[in-house]
């Protein structure tokens, strides 16, 4: 064995250690090793080797994974009312615990994507059903699946038509049910790159898709929030093409169901530029799945007579 990898292997069965100061000095060497060239190198060529039984990147992810939850744990068990400087130490604890899982995907990821996709997409997933691992580092989790999975074109590929249909369910509780001080506009980014992924990269279409994106619709005028809404509807306008092409029905009763609510948050709440952009690109789809070639009668193939106005003075209503 390479003597960086076994100073790494070594360091890495030392942070499974039950003392607490053993594995802080280890952490700090743990660090130096990720990024040390030699250690790099080999590592680089054991993850793109065909035989799996060498140390390699998934491998010391495993490792670290193990250690943030110990960690973690340990950050849980803090009693909540401790002093201020224990509240403080418990804050930056969890701050290095995000700040070292990013720059390990950093490391192992800057020349080429090398930790195997599942690997970090059960990571995430297992954060985030788990309440008390998202309250610690769920936001900086919610930055890496957005940045350094779904940006990846070798990931995507390697993403299942199934995971892409339960992100999407999941990421949807998440903003209809933010806890904490969730980002709400990171995570409609994420619903919208999820669609993307499940439009172009699978045929597993769901009218339960279009039921919540009414619901997100819905409840953003209730709450009068808009916070992340533009991209809902850039990812409501990704689906609803895709989706008319076999269910037309479905998707014009949608468009009816929810206009009345489209129309009022643009009357009501001003919305901005990037925003009423994406409400006009919706309503000029609803007038052309309801009204296909400019169809007027039902003999010509028009769905309903609520969008009978032309896009013209569709969009002159919106200017005004």
């Amino acid at each position: 064995m390479n003597l960086a990898i076994h100073d790494l292997l070594t360091c890495c069965h030392q942070l499974g250690s039950d003392k607490a100061v053993e594995r802080k000095k280890e952490i700090e060497k743990f660090r130096r090793l990720i990024c040390d060239p030699e250690t790099v190198q080999q590592l680089d060529q054991n993850s793109d080797s065909k035989h799996g039984k060498q140390m390699n990147w998934d491998t010391v992810f495993r490792f670290l994974q193990k250690y943030i939850q110990k960690e973690a744990e340990g950050v849980r068990l803090t009693k909540p009312n401790t002093s201020a400087s224990a509240q403080a130490t418990r804050e930056k604890k969890m701050k290095q615990l995000s700040s070292l899982f990013k720059y390990f995907i950093m490391c192992a990821n800057k020349r080429a994507p090398r930790i195997k996709c599942q690997e970090l997409l059960n990571y995430v997933i297992d954060t985030i059903n788990e309440s008390s691992r998202y309250a610690i580092y769920g936001a900086d989790c919610n930055s890496i699946l957005l940045k350094d999975i779904l940006k990846v074109r070798k990931y995507w590929c390697e993403i299942s038509p199934q995971q892409w249909s339960d992100l999407q369910n999941l990421y949807f509780k998440l903003f209809l049910n933010p806890s904490g001080d969730v980002n709400k506009v990171l995570v409609a980014r994420i619903i919208y790159t999820l669609t993307r992924g499940l439009c172009f990269q699978t045929d597993k279409f769901s009218s339960d898709t279009l039921n919540i994106f009414s619901k997100v619709i819905h409840r953003a005028r209730q709450e009068r929030n808009l916070a992340g809404l533009e991209h809902i509807f850039a990812a409501i306008n990704v689906f609803l093409p895709i989706y008319a092409m076999n269910y037309r029905m479905q998707v014009c009763k949608t468009g009816e169901e929810i206009l009345s609510t489209v129309l009022f948050i643009w009357a009501q709440y001003k919305p901005k530029d990037a925003l009423k952009k994406q409400i006009i690109q919706f309503i000029q789809f609803q007038i052309c799945v309801h009204h296909p070639n400019g169809a007027k009668t039902q003999e010509e193939g028009t769905w309903k007579e609520i969008f009978l106005l032309d896009l013209h003075s569709w969009t002159t209503f919106f200017l005004n």
